[in-house]
């Protein structure tokens, strides 16, 4: 695969790309005297940069309770030396949904269900994560000069723009 510079892209999800997130979390386990129990990396994009940007999305165990967190790891071309850069948790953990936001990237989502099939407005939204992310959309839609209202769930995978959607009407 050709490497472009700048732009971040999906890698398979490897044992090196697991090492860097077992090294995420060690990391930020000694930066903030934690005990973090590294699970698994969910989804990994690299950037090329004067060496390497990898971001993460991984599991960790914190006091028995599994989250979703953010990580960037810097790996340099000389020595392959890896320093965190960004560490942060993830609203939700695996297979919950929480309400969010109204956001430009829901407003997307929905856009993209109101193209496939001609619908005008979203309600609401909900997330869940599932090694990619499900958005739960409620909206408005005109159907044969009668609107309706829809329910879609949008599957978006982490790293890549491919979207399936379901819909049905209430």
């Amino acid at each position: 695969m050709e490497t472009p510079a700048g732009a971040p892209y999906p890698v398979e999800v490897t044992p090196e790309i697991n090492d860097l997130g077992r090294f995420a979390v060690d990391e930020y386990n000694k930066k903030e005297n934690t005990l973090l129990e590294f699970k698994e990396v969910y989804s990994a994009e690299k950037q090329l940069v004067n060496g390497f940007n990898y971001f993460l999305t991984l599991e960790a165990a914190n006091e028995g309770k599994n989250n979703l967190y953010e990580a960037t790891v810097f790996v340099t071309w000389e020595d392959n030396a890896k320093q965190l850069t960004a560490f942060k948790i993830v609203k939700a953990t695996p297979g919950g949904t929480y309400p969010v936001e109204i956001t430009p990237k829901i407003i997307d989502l929905g856009r993209f269900v109101v193209e496939e099939h001609n619908k005008e407005e979203v309600w609401s939204a909900k997330e869940q994560v599932v090694k990619g992310y499900n958005y739960y959309l409620t909206l408005e839609a005109a159907d044969g000069g009668k609107n309706n209202v829809y329910e879609a769930t949008v599957l978006e995978k982490a790293g890549r723009m491919s979207r399936n959607f379901w819909s049905s009407s209430s």
